[in-house]
């Protein structure tokens, strides 16, 4: 007789110990340093140079030409006027939202805007981690940043991202249990091999989104490879 397979889960989120807490020598002042930021404005952005003098990697795009362009940044900051032209969608900005998350689920997105769209564009809006307006002030954007830059290297919130991506994807609520448990145990263990056997040979959008987070700034902190974290 064939006995049943055995499913058992040690793990869940908020079973992470408290030395998986990413903290580098200066706070956020070194934080800012390593996580790489892209504006894509088809204007001048014109925080820019005020963030950039308090140590924010900034990078300017006026458009992308393909959503590969966003890969090697942690946050993306998108107008919704006038770019994502090249891409070819009406919805302009809001479309490289879309894509960014659809392609990218674990970077973190900041759309603004001067002007009003109509409620089609709410469900672009509800993609990005944040809304700021365009006439937001240079202390009201230091504080998004930081937030953000924060939550791009905090792995609960990176968790978050991952689970909330394969619930949309309708990937079954027990495999996501099995990742989680997978997830904590390699955050608390800083290794993260059985994390990756386990993706190998799943699902190319699984695989997918578990190969991204391995190479995000926030696993390499976890290693320990960037910042003595």
């Amino acid at each position: 007789m064939k006995l049943p397979h055995i499913c058992i889960i040690m793990y869940k989120i908020n079973d992470l110990s408290e030395n998986a807490a990413l903290k580098l020598p200066n706070g956020i002042a070194e934080l800012r340093k390593h996580v790489n930021m892209l504006v894509i404005d088809d204007n001048d952005f014109m925080p820019e140079s005020f963030l950039k003098a308090n140590g924010y990697q900034i990078h300017h795009k006026t458009d992308i030409d393909t959503i590969k362009d966003v890969e090697p940044y942690d946050i993306i900051l998108c107008d919704i006027a006038g770019v994502g032209k090249k891409l070819g969608y009406s919805k302009e900005g809001a479309f490289i939202i879309r894509e960014i998350h659809a392609n990218y689920p674990n970077k973190r997105i900041i759309a603004y805007t001067s002007y009003t769209y109509d409620p089609d564009y709410n469900q672009f809006f509800s993609i990005a981690d944040f809304v700021a307006p365009k006439d937001f002030g240079i202390d009201d954007w230091i504080n998004a940043l930081d937030d953000q830059v924060k939550k791009s290297i905090d792995p609960v919130n990176q968790w978050i991202k991952i689970r909330d991506y394969l619930l949309e994807n309708d990937v079954s609520t027990l495999t996501i249990a099995k990742i989680e448990d997978k997830f904590v145990a390699a955050v608390n263990n800083k290794d993260f091999n059985k994390l990756r056997s386990y993706v190998e040979g799943k699902d190319s959008q699984l695989k997918s989104i578990i190969t991204d987070f391995l190479s995000s700034l926030c696993a390499k902190l976890i290693l320990g490879s960037i910042g003595g974290a």
